[in-house]
């Protein structure tokens, strides 16, 4: 098994610019703000953060009548 690091999704990416401005403008400010306002601000990504990935439908390569014989 390899290790290492998976990147950063465009909605990860968002998420983190809007933590950075929010804590600019009160050092009080939560991760947990910075979730709720990038939710509320999700027409700013653009196209690239609204499809989903790694969700495809699993072909099968035999019918279910022809899976059950053996």
């Amino acid at each position: 098994m390899k290790g290492g690091k998976r990147g950063l999704t465009p909605w990860n990416m968002f998420v983190k610019k809007v933590y950075r401005e929010g804590k600019a403008r009160n050092s009080k400010y939560s991760f947990r703000n910075a979730l709720t306002d990038a939710s509320r601000r999700k027409s700013e990504m653009g196209h690239h953060g609204t499809h989903k990935v790694g969700h495809s439908k699993k072909r099968h390569s035999r019918s279910r009548r022809s899976r059950r014989r053996h």
